[in-house]
């Protein structure tokens, strides 16, 4: 039970932070002060994207899973008679599921970055549709270049914004 505690809250407290509870606080007047000092934090764990929090604490959860099934503190063996004989494998591996769909859903963020509704316009889209296409991802790729440029002439200059202590 402590176990689950230990692993469920953090869970539901995240799931929670990620699914709209992030959105939520940002616009309570009371919490700004909390954002202001978590800002340089999101940034630097998480890029402040609740995508990547998301992923990376599957990825984290799998790690200490791992763990803690190597030192002999978690006992998965009664999922065994829930499975079938050729599936008593599978909870061994299950950290290793967890972690995995963390790092894929990690590399999904940072490698689709698009817009749902840009996605799933079919291949051949009538051409006024293909030509916004174009434009979006020519706007993302300039404000994607305008950031990098941005950050290395502030690397260049020395010159820190309020967040980059």
């Amino acid at each position: 039970m402590t176990l689950l505690l230990a692993f469920g809250l953090p869970t539901l407290v995240i799931l929670a932070y990620v699914i709209g509870g992030r959105e939520w606080l940002k616009r309570r007047p009371w919490a700004a002060s909390f954002f202001a000092k978590i800002e340089p934090v999101e940034i630097t764990l998480w890029r402040k994207s609740e995508t990547i929090l998301w992923a990376r604490f599957q990825q984290v959860l799998g790690v200490v899973l791992t763990l803690l099934m190597g030192i002999g503190t978690l006992d998965l063996s009664p999922l065994f008679p829930l499975l079938p004989e050729q599936y008593k494998w599978l909870p061994s591996l299950l950290p290793l599921i967890i972690s995995a769909a963390g790092k894929v859903e990690e590399w999904n963020r940072t490698h689709t970055t698009k817009p749902v509704e840009l996605v799933e316009v079919p291949d051949k889209a009538p051409p006024a549709v293909a030509a916004a296409l174009q434009q979006a991802e020519a706007t993302k790729q300039n404000a994607v270049i305008a950031v990098a440029v941005d950050a290395a002439e502030r690397q260049v200059s020395g010159e820190t914004l309020p967040n980059d202590r």
